[in-house]
């Protein structure tokens, strides 16, 4: 696990795992639950939540990217964010990484908010997948198209079993796994590194800033905004 020894190469990833991690101790100190959440301690840490008579609260696509099901859920998605991390962190750039978690992670519970809508199914979801696709999405995309294409394409093959793993068990009934937000993060993300190719040089350390800044007061802003509208009726049921 080299790529461990290297996360400290990788800044910003390492303060997502962190926030990741609070969140869930929080989580827990909160709600005495360890390594499985309920359904209302999820709703009220920031998950979305969607459904017939429910109102759209969209601070919480982003909340729910910091939000996870359970002990093995955080475990395996911070362990791929972490990798992914450090291979293009730098490559891509901080900020830039840091803008995409945020963006992808939004889009992707957008659509999946839109699916259960269409669908008139109720909807609670949470996880970093969603994000954690966009970002390979980003970094399959703009090794691709800076030449960097044998990277792209085990990036490539790794986005194709997450999906084919996640419409399987989906359709097993096995675990509850959100495709949705899977495949929002990552065609948004696909087309954050086609934008990114365009410009492969490194972005001015000002830029670099002011992405990460906006990234953590978004985020903080969103989590504010949940707590100020408790969900004030039930729900059941969770994907990641």
């Amino acid at each position: 696990m080299s790529w461990l020894r290297r996360l400290p190469e990788a800044p910003v990833t390492a303060a997502l795992i962190v926030v990741n991690l609070l969140v869930y101790a929080a989580m827990v100190v909160s709600s005495g639950e360890l390594a499985f959440f309920s359904g209302p301690t999820l709703a009220h840490a920031g998950a979305v939540i969607a459904g017939p008579g429910v109102p759209i609260m969209p601070w919480r696509w982003l909340t729910a990217a910091f939000i996870h099901v359970h002990a093995v859920h955080i475990l395996l998605n911070l362990w791929v964010l972490a990798q992914i991390g450090v291979l293009s962190e730098r490559a891509i750039g901080r900020g830039f990484f840091a803008a995409a978690y945020v963006v992808t992670g939004v889009t992707g519970n957008m659509l999946s908010t839109a699916v259960a809508a269409a669908r008139g199914r109720p909807l609670l979801s949470a996880g970093a997948s969603g994000s954690i696709m966009g970002l390979i999405g980003l970094a399959t995309v703009f090794a691709w198209l800076i030449g960097e294409r044998r990277i792209a394409r085990v990036l490539a093959y790794n986005v194709l079993f997450v999906l084919g793993l996640g419409f399987l068990v989906s359709a097993r009934g096995l675990v509850g796994v959100d495709n949705a937000a899977h495949i929002g993060g990552l065609v948004v993300g696909a087309g954050l590194g086609a934008l990114r190719a365009r410009f492969p040089g490194p972005a001015p350390r000002w830029l670099n800033g002011v992405l990460i800044g906006a990234a953590a007061v978004a985020t903080a802003v969103a989590f504010v905004l949940v707590h100020m509208h408790e969900p004030l009726f039930d729900v059941a049921g969770a994907g990641s």
